[in-house]
């Protein structure tokens, strides 16, 4: 291909440095311990509560390797975990203050860190651009 990369190496460098930019960000907010594997946590935890399946589904990992990562976050008093009441046996996950806190830093500096790329780009096609990748992955 003429030393032409793949869609896939430019998509994948655009993630690793909005995740880079995040994690770096979150230390000098007082968050050094949080990790990118958490975010699966943070971006798809639920008001109502979530089960640690869902969250592994989600995440595309196993269920052992989410629950790690969620009793990690119990320790540290981001989450909580409250009986289902409409499933005796299974247990639910939420959002403590603190976890709030940084689901909230983590919006605002992916939202700040999306201005850069507006800039670049400018508004109608940075706006292009992300429409064109809703369409691709299919989120609407």
């Amino acid at each position: 291909m003429n030393g032409q990369k793949y869609i896939g190496l430019h998509l994948r460098a655009l993630l690793d440095e909005m995740v880079t930019h995040l994690h770096k960000q979150l230390e000098i907010a007082g968050f050094p311990e949080i990790k990118p594997s958490h975010g699966y946590i943070f971006q798809h935890i639920s008001d109502d509560g979530s089960r640690i399946t869902e969250l592994a589904a989600h995440a595309k990992i196993t269920k052992q390797s989410m629950s790690a990562l969620v009793y990690q976050l119990e320790d540290w008093g981001y989450v909580k975990r409250r009986a289902d009441i409409r499933d005796k046996r299974g247990v639910l996950f939420y959002l403590t203050g603190a976890g709030t806190v940084i689901q909230q830093t983590t919006h605002k500096v992916n939202f700040d860190f999306e201005r850069r790329w507006e800039s670049k780009l400018g508004i109608t096609n940075y706006q292009k651009f992300k429409e064109n990748l809703q369409k691709l992955n299919s989120i609407k």
